[in-house]
């Protein structure tokens, strides 16, 4: 006859967690600036001209930009028989034009600033008096216009945004999220164009690595298979740290049988197991006595006042900078070389955790620097026995839902009678403790009673057979 047995196991661990940064690119000029003057020159009879309210209206768009530091105009005698005086409005200046007589002069015009790429006008009559125009009037301007000369030459500025320490983490990855090409910029009116392999990066870094922690016994056997798992604490990012992982274990077991007349007789004492479901049925009754005398103990040792049962202490251990120096690591103690700058009391919290008789609460930043991290803590709640730890973190936490405080100020104060007679003890999970108790010489285990059973068993055989 053979069976399996399954065991749940609770364990902790790290979880490995990436954060990011970016680095993007942005196209700028650099150079300099000098003013030079630039000279226009324009016949009007020469441009093409519209009819607009009785006026010929000439429009010139500008080629620049300035500021207008002289203006000129001029025209010839039309040798008319008699006078024909009119005004020509250019650029909103009035000038008085008369067909007998030619001029040569300089003007202020009213407007003194020309825009490239936006007209200014010169407009007169179409008629005056008897006398019609077919066109704008014979008439030169000459404008001279201080302008901007620039000479710039387009670089590149990265700007990176990373919201951690890059010191703390390892970079694994990087990506191009902003496809290259050619970027334009345009100044004065210029264009000035420039070409990048890739325009923005994501840099993917692992700030903390993932740790096995106290799983690494079930994760390393084959028999064990991963049930369940609950953060246990999440960085101030929102990413889970450390996480709960529950493993159901299979264990085998095998025993004899005599059949005999239909029945079936157990030889050896194992069959009394297979009807019971499961070979814990001891362990856990006296664990659950263990945990309740523990807990009379506490009381009664207070006499009293402000009762309380398995009170802990709260305990910290750091992680600096660059992943060295990682007081806070659950496993691999013995490899590390930077675990040496680790305090005495981190070593001593590591030997806790190792022993199962922490709780951990959480971590937050104990070092920063200009809005950067650069070193954080961890914190726990630590108990004196793993009973202790048991209760603590199953029936305070799990059943009564009590939490154990913030990261930076950890609630590892004891439990109150109050709650105590709350706790389903009967649903408590003593795995954890199974190994000290059945290590204690003083307390029977289960082989002891299977072999008093088949002892037993033997003799009734014998006495049957006499």
């Amino acid at each position: 006859m053979s069976r399996s047995e399954y065991t749940n196991y609770t364990c902790e661990r790290d979880l490995q967690v990436e954060q990011y940064c970016t680095r993007t690119a942005r196209m700028e000029l650099q150079g300099s600036t000098t003013w030079e003057t630039r000279t226009l020159e324009y016949e009007m009879s020469q441009l093409p001209a519209r009819e607009v309210n009785g006026q010929y209206v000439v429009s010139i768009t500008s080629p620049v930009t300035g500021k207008i530091v002289d203006a000129h105009y001029s025209w010839s005698r039309t040798y008319l028989q008699k006078s024909v005086p009119m005004t020509i409005t250019v650029l909103g200046t009035p000038l008085s034009w008369n067909a007998k007589y030619s001029a040569d002069a300089s003007f202020t015009p009213v407007q003194k600033t020309l825009t490239a790429g936006v007209a200014f006008t010169s407009s007169h009559p179409v008629r005056v008096g008897n006398t019609k125009f077919k066109r704008h009037t014979a008439m030169k301007l000459r404008l001279v216009v201080r302008v901007k000369k620039a000479s710039y030459t387009p670089y590149v500025v990265w700007s990176e945004s990373c919201p951690f320490s890059k010191e703390l983490g390892k970079l694994t990855k990087t990506e191009c999220t902003e496809a290259g090409g050619n970027r334009t910029l345009v100044k004065d009116g210029q264009s000035y164009s420039m070409y990048q392999s890739c325009w923005a990066y994501r840099d993917t870094y692992v700030t903390q690595s993932a740790d096995k922690g106290t799983c690494q016994t079930y994760t390393d056997n084959p028999a064990c298979t991963l049930v369940s798992h609950q953060c246990a604490f999440y960085s101030e990012e929102g990413a889970c740290l450390h996480e709960y992982a529950t493993y159901s274990c299979e264990s085998k077991t095998s025993g004899k049988v005599m059949v005999c007349g239909g029945d079936v007789f157990c030889l050896d004492g194992e069959c009394d197991k297979a009807q019971s479901g499961q070979s814990n049925d001891f362990a856990e009754a006296v664990s659950q006595l263990a945990a309740l005398a523990a807990a009379g103990k506490d009381v009664a040792a207070l006499n009293g006042v402000d009762v309380r049962a398995f009170t802990g202490q709260a305990k910290f251990c750091k992680k600096a900078a660059a992943g060295y120096s990682n007081c806070c690591k659950d496993s691999g103690w013995g490899q590390d070389i930077g675990l040496a700058k680790c305090s005495s009391d981190e070593k001593a919290l590591a030997k806790a955790k190792s022993n199962k008789l922490t709780v951990s609460v959480g971590e937050f930043c104990s070092k920063k620097v200009l809005g950067v991290c650069l070193e954080k803590k961890r914190s726990y709640c630590q108990f004196d026995s793993k009973l202790a730890q048991i209760v603590q973190q199953q029936g305070r936490n799990g059943q009564l839902r009590i939490s154990f405080g913030s990261a930076k100020h950890p609630d590892c104060r004891g439990i109150t009678v109050d709650e105590l007679q709350k706790i389903q003890f009967n649903r408590l999970d003593f795995t954890n403790f199974y190994e000290d108790l059945m290590n204690n010489q003083k307390i029977p285990d289960s082989g002891v009673l299977t072999q008093k059973v088949k002892e037993q068993i033997a003799d009734q055989l014998k006495q049957a057979g006499q």
